[in-house]
């Protein structure tokens, strides 16, 4: 049986080895019309994230930028920004043009309909 979601890490290289990309946790449901994708976003702000339907595949990037208040002077920074990244690979069985996400209390929900012909249905015997 093919699935229509595939779940695969990926982690973006940049210059500076401690804004590494970090891969954020997911969970996948399946309902009997969707798949429900579910990413945890720490610090991160709705205007941070950015969510991409590219060839097949589902891309979430995500920034959450280091707090520091404009009174104060730094004298040790542990925190830095963080910068999220996460790629899903989506089968022939997703209707792309219904994609639907929200983000509320630091998780993003990524609705993911499947397509009519792709759904399960009970077959009546006559």
């Amino acid at each position: 049986m093919e699935r229509s979601i595939d779940v695969r890490d990926q982690q973006m290289n940049t210059e500076n080895s401690y804004d590494r990309c970090r891969i954020p946790t997911a969970d996948v449901y399946e309902t009997s019309d969707a798949f429900v994708v579910m990413l945890d976003l720490p610090g991160v702000q709705k205007e941070g994230i950015s969510l991409l339907h590219e060839k097949g595949e589902l891309k979430v990037k995500a920034v959450a930028p280091a707090g520091q208040p404009s009174d104060m002077k730094v004298l040790v920074r542990e925190v830095r920004p963080a910068t999220f990244f996460r790629t899903f690979t989506l089968g022939e069985g997703i209707d792309t043009g219904s994609i639907d996400a929200r983000f509320e209390s630091g998780v993003l929900t990524v609705k993911l309909l499947k397509s009519a012909a792709s759904r399960s249905r009970e077959i009546t015997i006559s």
